[in-house]
């Protein structure tokens, strides 16, 4: 007999994406745990496979997949971070409380007086963004002005430009995401470090690289990793009860066809977005906060010193290690990271992280 497993099928141009490896890492996680066997599909679904995990962010990509999964007789549980409905397709979905999420925003930026609102980085791709702008004009009262959105279409230095000679316009801007916030409060930092002392950076998300900024970006967590659990949460109810069609679950802030035969989902006829993960800076944002993410107190220690271009025989020193050690510690997180050299490394670093000290 043939063991039933789950396969988890991930929007290819998401993947990279800090939010998509907090998901994956949940749901993978809690599938272990459970011991739940899976694998991960890009372009055929085995036999065997009982339910499919979807993880994705751009609208038409999902409702393609959506499409193609259900003439196969699979409903999939998408976990995407926003509730939008797809029409005419038939899932289950892990999504955000997005209520919730931008009542406290609007709630922060009441109290502080701030009522000239821009909506930064918006990618109108994305359900998650855009159930965020929904939220937003969907409880916002008549105290708010009527807020601008600036779009980013696959380059936040074209958002940024747009968005500059604007500034004194609003003492008010949520950001989309971390990136978004982050880049916002770097080239202002630099431009026109006078527009923070009056203009509120509030963030949709809470990543560590924003954690070097938090004297400037408030974040609301939006607990990716919760998403996971909650996809693992819904399959387990649906095969305890069979009866449901299908669930939504939201996640706070802080029937089935008989087995077919193996199906190839064809990914090249799937309408393609803009990808914003094309963007350079992006890409850069995403690589520090993947630096941070698999680095110790000893590997950002390190980083520091190299910033401030401490010898390596003094970093062994300071670190209680040998220069060998150190070595060591440098050419994993370059390997890990794709990175070609220290100087590269340093380079983006002060970049993005001018003040960086490896104290977080």
């Amino acid at each position: 007999m043939v063991m039933k497993m789950v396969s988890i099928l991930t929007e290819p141009a998401y993947s990279e994406s800090m939010w998509c490896k907090e998901i994956y890492n949940g749901l993978t996680s809690t599938l272990t745990q459970k011991r739940i066997p899976y694998n991960d599909i890009t372009d055929t679904i085995p036999e065997n496979t009982e339910c499919v995990f979807v993880i994705a962010s751009d609208y038409n990509w999902i409702k393609a997949i959506l499409h193609k999964l259900n003439l196969m007789c699979i409903k999939p549980i998408l976990i995407c971070n926003q509730a939008e409905t797809i029409q005419g397709c038939d899932y289950s979905c892990v999504c955000s409380d997005v209520s919730s999420a931008t009542k406290h925003m609007l709630s922060e930026l009441k109290t502080s007086g701030k009522i000239r609102v821009a909506l930064y980085g918006v990618n109108t791709t994305s359900i998650s963004d855009m159930g965020r702008i929904d939220g937003f004009f969907a409880f916002k009262d008549d105290s708010f002005d009527d807020a601008q959105i600036f779009v980013n279409n696959g380059s936040l230095k074209a958002c940024f430009e747009e968005f500059y000679p604007l500034r004194s316009s609003f003492d008010a801007v949520i950001c989309l995401n971390d990136l978004a916030a982050v880049s916002l409060a770097k080239n202002l930092k630099e431009k026109s470090p006078e527009t923070l002392k009056y203009l509120k950076i509030l963030s949709c998300t809470h990543s560590k690289i924003s954690d070097y900024y938090r004297d400037i970006i408030d974040s609301v967590d939006m607990c990716f990793e919760q998403y996971g659990k909650a996809a693992v949460f819904i399959y387990e109810k649906l095969k305890q009860h069979p009866y449901l069609s299908g669930m939504t679950v939201t996640v706070g802030k802080s029937s089935y066809c008989e087995t077919k035969e193996s199906k190839p989902i064809n990914l090249n006829d799937i309408t393609k977005a803009d990808n914003i993960y094309s963007d350079k800076e992006i890409r850069d944002l995403l690589l520090v906060e993947h630096i941070l993410n698999i680095s110790n107190d000893t590997d950002k220690m390190i980083i520091a010193m190299l910033t401030k271009g401490v010898l390596m025989a003094d970093i062994a020193q300071s670190c209680f290690l040998t220069e060998g050690g150190v070595k060591y510690r440098i050419n994993r997180i370059l390997n890990k990271c794709k990175i070609s050299n220290k100087s590269e490394l340093v380079t983006l670093i002060k970049n993005y992280l001018p003040r960086f000290d490896g104290s977080m």
